[in-house]
């Protein structure tokens, strides 16, 4: 799972993928690289034009480097965050791919949901976290499972199932993770 300390509520619920947010770290994930009314909208994100580019284009990594998903990872490393290589990057997108076509070939795993689900928070972290107010900070945000919700978005499924929680430090400026790598 990620950073962040959470409440877990217990069951699952079907939410509306429409609605869903990813998650937003200023530093790590600048607005000026999510343009729109609402940059965090997932279906509008990079995890899901991501998946559409390789449909449409396979996994060619000559186009794939020029893809702001690509690009943003690169964003990572180049603020300190070590570990977002060009190897890992092109494994993680090939791991993308492969979580796509699963979904595709074999639907849903509910047992595999039920050991590691995708974890939605009611509120997002950019708000309870870092008090970041604007006009489109409403709704859930996607915190752990982006590759599903992604796969899912792009076949066309308009609900998922998933593990709801809340933030359980909010208004700590914490990121958990994230302070320690990145440079300063």
């Amino acid at each position: 799972m990620g950073d962040a300390e959470l409440t877990i509520t217990p069951g699952f619920v079907e939410i509306e993928l429409a609605g869903l947010h990813h998650r937003y770290i200023p530093k790590i994930t600048p607005l000026d690289m999510y343009p729109g009314a609402d940059p965090m909208l997932f279906s509008k994100s990079h995890h899901v034009s991501l998946l559409r580019a390789i449909i449409k284009h396979g996994i060619d990594w000559g186009r794939l480097k020029k893809h702001p998903y690509y690009v943003e990872r690169q964003h990572r490393f180049n603020i300190g965050i070590s570990n977002w290589t060009n190897t890992r990057i092109q494994q993680h997108i090939e791991h993308r791919w492969e979580t796509y076509r699963s979904l595709k070939n074999k639907g849903y795993d509910k047992k595999l949901a039920d050991v590691k689900p995708i974890v939605v928070l009611d509120k997002p972290l950019w708000e309870t976290r870092f008090a970041w107010q604007s006009g489109f900070l409403s709704g859930p945000e996607i915190y752990d499972g982006a590759g599903r919700c992604a796969a899912a978005i792009v076949l066309g499924w308009t609900k998922i199932r998933v593990a709801m929680a809340a933030d359980a430090k909010p208004g700590t400026c914490e990121a958990g993770k994230y302070l320690g790598k990145i440079k300063k």
